[in-house]
């Protein structure tokens, strides 16, 4: 949501609430700051499970169709919130859940178990080809996030309903972008185009 996890020199100036510093043998500083303190950070053990209740990392082999379609299977849940669900994928925030459903053309609010078997493939395919756009674009600088490296995403620039209310859909031209709320989460998305 917020914060910062950089790269950077041991003189360089700190981000506003950090927290931690970790400094490497080359000198170089890895800095986590959190000023919203919605992060978190454990210490864990070589060959300890760090991610035992996170759900599948959908950029992964294990992110599968016939996976993706049984976490769906006689949930009632509206598939937006769903995608948000990191125990059941890992990874997907706001923004991304949002441009994938907009991609796949499904409703935000839509029960999961009422996708069928052709909107599961899409929705799959759509997840994954934002976040690897996302990855490419270095992420998305909406507010305050940079990356590794201290620099602003690209993917912003891109977006097609996220933080667009009131715009016409980038699809159907016809539409305006319309802002609701699912789970008290912002949600953007065309009336037209995603049914």
């Amino acid at each position: 949501m917020t914060g910062r996890l950089v790269v950077s020199r041991p003189k360089a100036p700190e981000y506003p609430g950090t927290h931690l510093v970790l400094r490497f043998t080359d000198g170089e500083e890895l800095r986590f700051s959190d000023v919203r303190t919605f992060g978190r950070m454990r210490l864990v053990a070589a060959g300890e499970a760090w991610d035992h209740r996170l759900g599948v990392e959908p950029l992964s082999a294990d992110f599968t169709a016939q996976a993706f379609a049984g976490m769906l299977s006689g949930r009632t849940t509206p598939i937006k919130v769903l995608l948000l669900d990191q125990r059941r994928i890992a990874g997907i925030g706001n923004i991304y859940a949002c441009e994938a459903l907009w991609e796949a053309r499904i409703r935000p609010n839509r029960p999961a178990r009422a996708l069928t078997k052709s909107a599961i493939r899409r929705l799959r395919q759509a997840i994954i080809n934002v976040l690897q756009r996302a990855v490419t674009m270095r992420g998305t600088s909406v507010d305050d996030y940079v990356d590794a490296d201290g620099m602003r995403g690209g993917f912003q620039n891109d977006l097609a309903v996220y933080g667009r209310a009131g715009g016409l859909c980038k699809r159907c031209g016809k539409t305006r972008v319309v802002r609701t709320v699912l789970a008290q989460r912002g949600t953007w998305w065309c009336p037209r185009c995603q049914t």
